[in-house]
């Protein structure tokens, strides 16, 4: 197990790619998103420390559970009509 710790605010968001290079399971699409969604709304309250990070990391959790919860959904469906 490892622990992240963050204290303070990052000093440029671009160091996160770093960070993000140390972590696995993050379910990103491409190497880099988490650290393009915080760029992307780097007005956003949290986005330059760990609160950010934190909810970005859960969001794309979320996401992935969304994406395989809801998968076969229409495959569901049609079986229970037939």
């Amino acid at each position: 197990m490892t622990t992240l710790e963050v204290d303070g605010e990052f000093d440029r968001l671009e160091q996160v790619i770093y960070i993000e290079n140390h972590l696995s399971n993050l379910d990103t699409k491409h190497y880099g998103e988490l650290t393009e969604l915080l760029l992307k709304h780097r007005e956003y309250p949290g986005s330059n420390n760990g609160t950010g990070l934190f909810q970005v990391m859960v969001g794309l959790k979320m996401r992935a559970t969304y994406e395989r919860l809801t998968h076969n959904t229409p495959q569901l469906a049609a079986l229970a009509m037939s």
